[in-house]
C-alpha cells in the first residue's frame, strides 16, 4: 500500500476521500478481497481513532479540540473512542465482536472484560443481549437456610450507573 497525497493506492484501487477509483481489469477474487478490506476498515475505524487519541494524549498532552478540528467528529464521539481504546487493551479486543460490544465492557476490570466478551462471542450475543446478561449478573444470589437471598454488588451497580449516565449525556448534550 502506498500513500499518495490524500489517497491510498492498492494494486489498481485508489481510495480517495470521496471515491474509490478502480483502474484496469481485476479478477473477482481481487474485487472481493477489496470488499473485505473495506468492511474491515469500517469496523476498525473507532479503534483506530481511539488509539490515535490515546497516543496523542499520552505523547503530546492533546485532548479533543485539535482532534475535533482534524477529524470533523463531535467531541462526544471522540471521547467514546478514546475511553474504549484506553480501557480495553488490544489483547482483550475480540475479532468477531463489534466495537459496541467492547464499549459495553470498557468500565469493567480487565478480567471481567475478558469473561463477558468471551461469553458474548460464544453465545453470539448482540450488544443488547450482552448488556442484559451483564445486568442480570449484577444481582447475585446466595442460599441462606434454604431461602434464596438476593444481594447486590455495589461496585458493579455503580459502574452500570456511570455507564447509563454517560449514555444519557451523549443523547442529550
Amino acid at each position: 500500500m502506498v500513500a499518495v497525497s490524500n489517497a491510498i493506492q492498492l494494486e489498481g484501487f485508489q481510495f480517495k476521500s470521496m471515491e474509490l477509483s478502480i483502474e484496469g481489469e481485476h479478477k473477482i477474487e481481487k474485487w472481493l478481497e477489496v470488499g473485505t478490506l473495506l468492511t474491515g476498515m469500517e469496523s476498525s475505524l473507532n479503534w483506530w481513532i481511539g488509539d490515535w487519541l490515546v497516543f496523542g494524549e499520552h505523547t503530546y498532552g492533546q485532548k479533543y479540540s485539535q482532534a475535533e478540528s482534524v477529524t470533523k467528529h463531535r467531541q462526544d464521539y471522540l471521547k467514546a473512542c478514546n475511553f474504549v481504546s484506553h480501557k480495553v487493551p488490544a489483547e482483550n479486543r475480540i475479532q468477531g465482536l463489534s466495537w459496541s460490544h467492547h464499549r459495553e465492557v470498557a468500565a469493567l476490570s480487565i478480567g471481567d472484560q475478558k469473561k463477558w466478551l468471551k461469553q458474548a462471542l460464544e453465545n453470539e450475543w448482540t450488544v443488547s443481549e450482552l448488556r442484559i446478561n451483564m445486568r442480570k449478573s449484577l444481582a447475585e444470589y446466595s442460599e441462606e437456610d434454604g431461602e434464596a437471598i438476593k444481594s447486590f454488588n455495589l461496585v458493579s451497580w455503580t459502574q452500570e450507573g456511570v455507564r447509563w449516565l454517560r449514555q444519557e449525556i451523549r443523547k442529550n448534550p
